[in-house]
């Protein structure tokens, strides 16, 4: 099992390019699988900056945010970047799909009424199969677990290098029968839609 970790923030962005580099370095030293930094780019936390990282387990992950946030160097580069935390997010990932890497990510949250989890990867097969069409490099799909009013929702990340070939594909999938007759069945509803940009 795994789990990724959405560490929200603000800060002056011209300093991404020192951030993102030391982020990822010194998380991945102290156990994430993967690390990336995005820039928001829609909705209410439009302009705000995403750390990303997949852990093994919640407890490591905590374990090693707090060791990110006792590092001399990270301290030095929040402080210059103005740095300022807005929320800590975190899912469990159910399941993944194609590279899930891109210049752009789309998060699709979605809440279910009478939602049957071992349909989960039926779903993710059918909306894959679709995106996989449309040039969408990748996905995951994820539970949330601990994300404040989002928590119990389910959320699926595609990674793309065009938001026009993930358009192309969620105007698909909103006439593919299948799916529409999925999401009417388990009294399924998407809630909101984020584009980010891949900063490191």
């Amino acid at each position: 099992m795994s789990y990724m970790v959405f560490s929200v923030g603000s800060a002056d962005m011209s300093h991404i390019g020192t951030l993102a580099p030391l982020v990822k370095e010194k998380l991945t030293a102290l156990g994430a699988s993967r690390v990336s930094s995005s820039l928001i780019l829609t909705g209410e936390l439009a302009g705000a900056g995403i750390a990303t990282s997949s852990w093994d387990s919640v407890d490591a992950s905590i374990a090693g945010r707090a060791a990110l946030y006792a590092d001399p160097e990270a301290q030095s580069a929040f402080g210059a970047a103005s740095w300022s935390p807005i929320m800590l997010n975190v899912g469990q990932v159910l399941h993944e799909r194609g590279n899930g890497e891109g210049a752009y990510s789309i998060g699709v949250a979605a809440v279910s009424e009478n939602h049957d989890p071992a349909l989960n990867e039926q779903l993710t097969d059918l909306v894959w199969g679709v995106a996989s069409n449309h040039g969408v490099n990748g996905m995951r799909s994820i539970r949330a677990v601990a994300a404040g009013d989002q928590t119990g929702s389910y959320m699926n990340i595609f990674y793309t290098d065009s938001v026009d070939g993930y358009l192309a594909a969620s105007a698909e999938l909103s006439q593919n029968a299948e799916f529409v007759g999925f999401m009417a069945d388990n009294g399924g509803r998407i809630t909101n839609r984020t584009v980010s940009r891949t900063m490191g």
